[in-house]
């Protein structure tokens, strides 16, 4: 059925989501409009087929609330309390509360804006920081998909929303409900407001201008070209000057490209500030950047670097003819960092563990997943299983922010399994979003020596070439980034990435490409 619904037409709703709404569908993603118009007609009985159901998208008649149930299949909110610890700390510590008292709100608070806040996380982590620091803060919370917002007013949620490692605050300020659900705080959820808002609106209301900090995380790499440009203009002139931006570090080079914001790195984490008559030290690429030297914001101690070279000596190579030890132990097929490690043949007690940990990570239980793997490494186990089990927990790690924490059971991978992919492509991600550029190229060069097809390290080379000034080093790996994403169901998503699909992907880095080539 869904195949009744024509290429002409898909265009026609794909030149409507972008131009009013501003997500962006390639030829490649027709199939996700196609499955929300089949979605969105299977839901409502007045439609007796998904083409009659698209005529009424496209049409002059349409209805708002319609059309806003329509775009809410076609948004995906993934979040978590307390995701990404090392940047919620940065705020809390070196920017929160040198705002104390003295931010844009009402008697000095801290105005505070999540522009895309899907079910409530991310703003009810932020109250929940403010609490607990004695922080006044006004805190806004936005999002398009309305049936979120809901779910985010409700406060109740599953397990799944606390995938964070530590989770002691669940205890202080959730109430727990039947077997897997828990109540927030009253005082919590009062502390934020909730809105409706399409960033692609002509305007923004004037209760979200003047803003200290913008959360606009895991959004831009969903926009059209023209979109990415219309919402960082927007969330430009509602920021207070020498107000914040946190994005993500695979959204950087959308930031750089758009080259308003000025990146600094506090405390081993990219953020965007808005500097008045800032001028780009460098606006290529995606991930490139150049780290100001005179950033105004300190190191703080709560959030030091790690020191990568003194754990783990790095291959010192440069060019992309380099030699490499001869692997003692298979490869291990690449998987994705925000997924279990590919785990040895099962066989032993040690391989039972480690599915379990697997699979208790993915019902939401870190701490118990963390757990299992130490549990592994304490007892007698082959090389490659204690290898794995300390690269799982470095990814729990990473996911849950913890950079410095990843590293150091990364290293511990690595002194086990010098050929892991994995292990390398994670440190060297870590260093590279830490601004250590040199072991960041060693680790990623040597993910890439042992699996030629790994995608998102040939990306994440692009990016670091970039940064060095090397276009053509650039070039070649995005090249070959494209030609294993042509390989790929462009629907699915690239392994390591985050869960970005591989049409996206691929529409990034032609972008980034153009750029270079002009």
């Amino acid at each position: 059925m869904i195949n009744f619904l024509t290429d002409d037409r898909v265009s026609e709703l794909a030149d409507m989501v972008r131009n009013r709404f501003g997500l962006n569908f390639s030829s490649e993603r027709w199939k996700d409009l196609r499955s929300a118009v089949v979605r969105f007609q299977r839901e409502d009985s007045s439609f007796r087929t998904p083409a009659e159901c698209l005529e009424y998208i496209l049409s002059p008649n349409v209805g708002n609330n319609d059309l806003e149930q329509f775009i809410n299949r076609l948004t995906i909110g993934e979040t978590f309390f307390f995701r990404d610890t090392n940047a919620l700390m940065v705020l809390e510590y070196e920017i929160l509360r040198k705002l104390r008292d003295r931010g844009s709100g009402l008697n000095g608070a801290a105005r505070i804006w999540s522009a895309a806040c899907s079910t409530g996380e991310e703003p009810y982590t932020i109250a929940m920081i403010c609490r607990r620091s004695g922080i006044s803060a006004e805190i806004f919370g936005t999002d398009i998909d309305s049936k979120a917002l809901i779910k985010a007013r409700e406060g109740c949620y599953r397990k799944w929303s606390f995938r964070s490692e530590d989770t002691g605050f669940r205890d202080i300020f959730f109430r727990k409900v039947g077997s897997n659900s828990f109540i927030l705080d009253s005082s919590i959820k009062r502390m934020v407001n909730l809105s409706r808002l399409n960033l692609m609106d002509a305007s923004v209301p004037v209760t979200l201008q003047d803003m200290d900090v913008i959360f606009c995380r895991n959004v831009l790499m969903y926009f059209s070209s023209e979109g990415v440009r219309s919402v960082l203009d927007k969330l430009w002139n509602c920021l207070t000057p020498g107000g914040w931006l946190v994005a993500t570090p695979s959204e950087s080079g959308l930031l750089s490209s758009h080259g308003r914001f000025e990146p600094v790195n506090v405390g081993g984490v990219l953020l965007f500030r808005k500097t008045e008559n800032y001028v780009p030290e460098c606006q290529m690429g995606f991930d490139g950047f150049k780290f100001r030297g005179d950033s105004e914001i300190p190191v703080s101690s709560a959030a030091e670097q790690f020191d990568f070279n003194a754990q783990l000596e790095s291959t010192p190579v440069d060019s992309d003819d380099f030699l490499f030890a001869e692997p003692e132990i298979p490869v291990h097929e690449v998987d994705s960092v925000l997924e279990p490690p590919v785990l040895p043949r099962a066989g032993n007690d040690g391989a039972a563990l480690l599915k379990q940990a697997e699979q208790v990570w993915m019902q939401g239980d870190t701490f118990k997943a963390v757990s299992l793997y130490k549990e592994v490494v304490e007892h007698e186990n082959p090389r490659e299983i204690k290898a794995a089990a300390f690269l799982g927990i470095a990814r729990i790690k990473a996911d849950s922010g913890l950079a410095d924490e990843a590293a150091r059971w990364c290293v511990k991978a690595l002194e086990l399994d010098r050929v892991s992919p994995c292990a390398h492509f994670l440190l060297g991600q870590i260093c590279f979003q830490q601004g250590d550029l040199g072991t960041a190229l060693a680790h990623m060069r040597n993910a890439v020596f042992l699996d030629s097809e790994f995608i998102m390290a040939h990306f994440l080379l692009g990016n670091i070439y970039l940064e060095k000034n090397d276009s053509n080093g650039a070039l070649r790996h995005f090249r070959i980034s494209v030609q294993e994403l042509e390989k790929m169901d462009q629907d699915e998503s690239v392994p390591c990435s985050d869960n970005v699909t591989a049409g996206r992907l691929m529409e990034m880095v032609h972008l980034v490409q153009q750029q270079l080539v002009k």
